[in-house]
């Protein structure tokens, strides 16, 4: 009996460490595993990320000298405007162009500046949406490192690192205001989803300042936010308030502010680029949107394969359902807008963080085999992107007009009256002459015209669709510059813009203006950007009449 007992008592422990041993193993090869999964997360997207700023080095956007331009004219003159003396509001980046100033006054070189403050921006949207995901999900490292990949493996990041406008500071603090309003909904105390939707607000509130149509992303969200969060009516209406109220006080003294500087009540683009009918704005959007969501911002098409895997595998949150509330709303806003004519989904990278929050909160409702399984398919569309998408070197406007703005500086008399449609780079090195912007983004009397007809081609792309030329013929430029920065002849104007066309239809210009064409000599600091490029020829037109 004894020799029995003392059996039984000596095999259960050797089972029990037998298991104990194979659950020991078991646990360590899981943990093993999810690390191997959560490195190949991060490596994919740092390495994406490397190829895409790599392709993208020599990218600059010609718009980018318009910021410039009004921020040298703060630094300089102490004016926020395009001409001095000449209050227009022909920008639509407050916030990024006094960054950009307070850059240039500490001795930055001006297109250095706008890269810093980009690649900050960047960076601090990485921190945003994992603070986000971290606040949900704290143990779920690989959600962590998806976040970071989200954000950083889509060429449209890369390509506005260097492109030199206000998109990336956007996202920034878009990011953080959605990060901070995740993190205020998951809070388990009062006083803490107080402090944290406090500082959505604010986040939200500098994202309007930066780009005005951060309205959107903050009205769907509070509304948003009424609707999905859990609570009384009451508390949910009071927090609503407070996502919403912090951005419309700080819009409403911006806007106090604009109305006494520029006596507007809306920035002058928005005058010219939304003047024109719906049906003329939509032409283009459809594909817009995919190229943008399979190229250029994958990610919109990544937290799409995110939300219908929950929807087949699980369900969508309340956190989930506010975050596709705002990409949402920020989607049929660009639509209505009719998209954007820049590289590389420029107006759709403002949502950025709230599509990769949207992704990694629907991600981890699935069961993790599926999800696994999810992630994995969104690491390849993110390779395929990269590798499908073009790679983008400075816009032949950004080219062509720093070319041609360097010779008029030198070339024609100082304080001349030039008419033109580039409006960034031209100006910007033509730093001594007054300039005409035919497109109406710097001129209040273009951007006003109701009746617009559509004469010209490139009417079509958004931002470019009015002119005036009566007006610019009354104003008698001493000299005019037709269809992009290099000129062209007055016979191709149909093929370009309306001002254009609308010119070359009346007799005052045909007996006062003489065409002179000149080759210019590419310097040699311009030869990066565009290699085989060695020489431009400059076509123009001279007012022979005098005024």
């Amino acid at each position: 009996m004894s020799s029995s007992s003392d059996g039984k008592a000596g095999v259960l422990p050797a089972l029990r460490r037998m298991f104990s041993g194979h659950s020991d193993r078991s646990s360590t090869v899981s943990a093993r595993s999810e690390r191997y999964f959560t490195a190949l997360i991060l490596c994919s997207g740092i390495a994406v990320f490397g190829i895409n700023l790599w392709r993208n080095r020599f990218f600059l956007h010609d718009d980018a000298f318009i910021s410039l331009k009004y921020a040298r004219n703060l630094v300089e003159s102490g004016e926020l405007s395009w001409n001095l003396g000449d209050r227009v509001e022909g920008y639509t980046n407050f916030l990024y162009v006094l960054m950009t100033a307070a850059f240039i006054d500490l001795g930055f070189d001006p297109v250095m500046a706008l890269r810093v403050i980009n690649g900050i921006a960047i960076a601090l949207m990485v921190a945003a949406v994992v603070y986000g995901a971290r606040a949900v999900f704290p143990d779920r490292k690989d959600l962590h490192a998806l976040a970071v990949t989200l954000v950083l493996a889509n060429v449209s990041v890369a390509v506005w690192i260097y492109g030199g406008l206000e998109a990336p500071v956007a996202a920034a603090f878009i990011a953080w205001g959605m990060g901070y309003m995740v993190a205020g909904m998951a809070a388990n105390t009062e006083a803490r989803q107080m402090k944290l939707l406090i500082l959505a607000g604010i986040s939200l509130a500098l994202a309007v300042l930066t780009r005005p149509d951060g309205v959107i992303v903050v009205a769907v969200a509070a509304i948003a936010y009424l609707f999905t969060s859990s609570g009384s009516w009451q508390r949910r209406l009071g927090r609503a308030a407070i996502i919403a109220g912090i951005p419309f006080v700080i819009f409403m003294v911006h806007m106090a502010w604009r109305i006494s500087y520029y006596g507007d009540v809306v920035p002058n683009t928005f005058h010219a680029k939304v003047g024109l009918e719906l049906g003329h704005r939509l032409g283009k959007v459809v594909d817009y949107f995919v190229k943008s969501s399979l190229l250029y911002l994958p990610l919109i098409s990544c937290a799409s394969v995110a939300v219908a895997a929950a929807l087949f595998w699980g369900r969508i949150t309340r956190i989930g359902g506010t975050l596709l509330a705002v990409c949402m709303g920020f989607a049929l806003y660009v639509a209505w807008s009719g998209g954007d004519h820049m590289a590389a989904a420029r107006v759709l990278l403002p949502i950025a963080g709230p599509a990769t929050l949207l992704a990694v909160v629907t991600l981890a409702g699935l069961p993790k085999a599926q999800g696994r399984v999810v992630i994995v398919i969104m690491l390849g569309m993110l390779f395929i992107a990269t590798f499908k998408a073009r790679s983008f070197r400075m816009d032949w406007a950004a080219f062509n007009g720093t070319v041609v703005g360097q010779y008029i500086e030198e070339a024609w008399p100082a304080d001349s009256l030039v008419a033109l449609n580039t409006a960034g780079s031209t100006p910007y090195f033509g730093a001594s002459h007054r300039y005409i912007d035919m497109l109406g983004l710097n001129d209040r009397t273009i951007a006003l015209r109701e009746d617009v007809p559509v004469l010209a081609r490139r009417q079509a792309m958004p931002g470019h669709g009015k002119g005036d030329g009566a007006y610019v013929l009354s104003r008698q430029p001493d000299y005019i510059v037709l269809g992009g920065a290099e000129g062209i002849d007055a016979a191709d104007a149909d093929k370009w813009f309306l001002t254009g066309v609308e010119l070359s239809q009346t007799e005052q210009f045909s007996e006062c203006y003489q065409k002179n064409s000149v080759v210019l000599k590419v310097p040699e600091t311009l030869k990066r950007f565009r290699p085989n490029q060695e020489t431009l020829r400059f076509t123009y037109y001279e007012n022979l009449c005098g005024e």
